[in-house]
C-alpha cells in the first residue's frame, strides 16, 4: 500500500452495544434499537476503512452515529475476502518507530514489520480494491437496504478511507435501473481513498444533487490539500456556492494538522488529531441530521 497512514492507527477503548447478524447475504454490525421516542425510520450505511469489522473503532463510531441521529446504522462486511487483519495496523505502527543503530532487536522488529506490510498489504490491495468491491458487493447491498425501507424513510451513507470511494460513487446511482431518483439521500465521507479529483466529486454532487459532505486532513497522503482546493474551486465554478444554489448542497472541510485516517484511528496521545477527529464526527452528525 502506497499510503503509510492507511495502515496506522490505534484501537479505541469501548464496548459496542449493537450486534452482528447476516443481512442481505453480508455479515453486518447493526446498531442497537433506539427508544420509540428517538428512533427514525431512516437508515445509514457505514462503509468502513480497510480494517472493517476487525477494528472495534467502526462499531463504536456507528453506535455514536445511531445515538445522535436516531437512525439505524449498518456496517456491512463488503470487503472482498474480508477486511485487513489488525496485524497489518500493528506492523504499520512498528514501522514508524525510531530505532537506535545499536538496537538489534529493534531493527529485527522493523524488518519483520516491513515483511508483514509487503505481504499483507499486497494481498489486500490485490483482492480488495474498492473498485472491485463496488459492483459485486457494495452497490447490491445498498440497493437491497433501500428496497426494504418504509416509503417515507431516507437512506444515508458514510464512508471512511477505503469506504469513501464507494460512498462517493453511490451518489451517482439511480434508485433502480432507469429510475429518475437517486439511490441515496445524503452522503458523508472522511479521508476517502483513491478518488479522482475533481471530477468524481463534482459528478457525485451534480448527478442526483445528493447532499455531499467531506472531511479531510491537510496532510492526507491520498488526497493532497492542493487537489482538495482545486476540487472546491471546481465545485464553486460548476455548481455554485453549495448552500442550496441550483439545488446543490455540498461542503469540504479541511482539518489542519491531520493525516489520513484521523477520524477513525487517531491516537488519544495526539491531541491535535483527537480534537479534529471530534470536530469531523460532529460535522458528519450535523450533515446527516440536516438531510435525513
Amino acid at each position: 500500500m502506497s499510503c503509510s497512514t492507511c495502515i496506522q492507527g490505534v484501537v479505541h477503548a469501548g464496548e459496542p452495544t449493537g450486534a452482528t447478524s447476516n443481512l442481505h447475504g453480508k455479515t453486518c454490525y447493526v446498531t442497537p434499537p433506539l427508544s420509540s421516542s428517538t428512533a427514525s425510520a431512516s437508515t445509514i450505511v457505514y462503509l468502513s476503512d480497510t480494517f472493517g469489522l476487525n477494528l472495534v473503532n467502526a462499531k463504536l463510531l456507528a453506535d455514536r452515529l445511531a445515538a445522535e441521529t436516531g437512525c439505524r446504522v449498518l456496517v456491512p462486511d463488503v470487503i472482498p475476502g474480508g477486511p485487513a487483519p489488525l496485524a497489518l495496523m500493528y506492523a504499520g505502527d512498528t514501522r514508524k518507530a525510531d530505532v537506535p543503530a545499536w538496537n538489534l532487536l529493534g531493527w529485527l522488529r522493523l524488518i519483520w514489520a516491513e515483511m508483514t506490510i509487503v505481504y499483507l498489504g499486497a494481498r489486500f490491495k490485490l483482492w480488495a480494491a474498492p473498485q472491485k468491491a463496488y459492483t459485486t458487493s457494495i452497490l447490491p447491498f445498498v440497493r437491497a437496504v433501500r428496497v426494504e425501507l418504509p416509503p417515507d424513510a431516507k437512506l444515508g451513507v458514510v464512508g471512511f478511507c477505503w469506504g469513501g470511494w464507494g460512498s462517493t460513487n453511490l451518489c451517482k446511482e439511480p434508485r433502480t435501473e432507469g429510475s429518475p431518483e437517486g439511490l441515496i439521500d445524503v452522503q458523508f465521507c472522511g479521508h476517502p481513498y483513491d478518488l479522482k479529483t475533481p471530477e468524481m466529486i463534482v459528478d457525485a454532487v451534480r448527478t442526483y444533487k445528493v447532499p455531499f459532505s467531506m472531511a479531510i486532513g491537510d496532510n492526507d497522503e491520498w488526497l493532497k490539500e492542493e487537489a482538495v482546493r482545486e476540487t472546491q474551486a471546481a465545485l464553486r465554478q460548476q455548481l455554485g456556492s453549495g448552500d442550496g444554489e441550483g439545488g446543490y448542497n455540498y461542503e469540504i472541510q479541511i482539518y489542519k494538522g491531520c493525516t489520513h485516517g484521523f477520524i477513525v484511528r487517531a491516537s488519544p496521545e495526539n491531541k491535535v488529531e483527537t480534537s479534529r477527529a471530534e470536530d469531523a464526527r460532529a460535522q458528519a452528525i450535523r450533515w446527516l441530521n440536516k438531510y435525513l
